[in-house]
């Protein structure tokens, strides 16, 4: 982690805590490092609430009724990885049905990333295109069409009308009659 993702982890854990997020655990950080860390009571109006945090904070969130996490998902940017961690399969298949992420990991995390079989990248503001084998060699590739012509007839009724192409089409004319 640099010096200024460290600053910007420690900011908006300071952030979401000055207002009103609670420290569950961790919080400890020392340069570039930050113990992992639990917070809980987030509102809309944090900083971490808004942005992706690619560091060591986990936001708890809790909710009543799986549709209110779905509208929190829905209203904000489509995000680069959604993580589902649920037993039931038919509710695990409800998010991923009602959502839109770059990628999804059921049950686990980072491995959809690793995976170099699988595509990788996001979607909007997250990202455009994949990366990774194939995908990725596709996506930052360019095929290029290349026709040649070597029998076809259909250069002959554009101009210019070359002396042969007269005769040519002086010949159709009276075959034609």
């Amino acid at each position: 982690m640099s010096d200024k993702h460290a600053a910007r982890l420690s900011g908006l854990l300071s952030d979401a805590l000055a207002k009103g997020a609670q420290l569950t655990l961790g919080g400890e950080a020392q340069g570039r490092r930050m113990a992992p860390t639990l917070i809980e009571a987030l509102t809309p109006e944090m900083r971490i609430s808004a942005e992706e945090i690619f560091g060591p904070i986990l936001p708890i969130i809790a909710y009543d009724d799986i549709a209110e996490v779905i509208a929190r998902i829905n209203a904000g940017p489509k995000p680069l990885a959604l993580y589902v961690f649920d037993k039931d399969r038919a509710g695990t298949e409800r998010i991923i049905a009602a959502t839109s992420s770059g990628s999804v990991g059921v049950n686990l995390t980072v491995a959809q990333f690793t995976h170099t079989g699988l595509p990788f990248g996001g979607v909007n503001y997250s990202g455009i295109g994949a990366a990774h084998g194939e995908y990725g060699f596709r996506a930052f590739s360019h095929e290029r069409a290349i026709l040649t012509n070597h029998a076809s007839a259909l250069p002959l009724v554009f101009p210019p009308y070359t002396a042969r192409v007269r005769r040519l089409i002086g010949l159709v004319k009276r075959l034609l009659g």
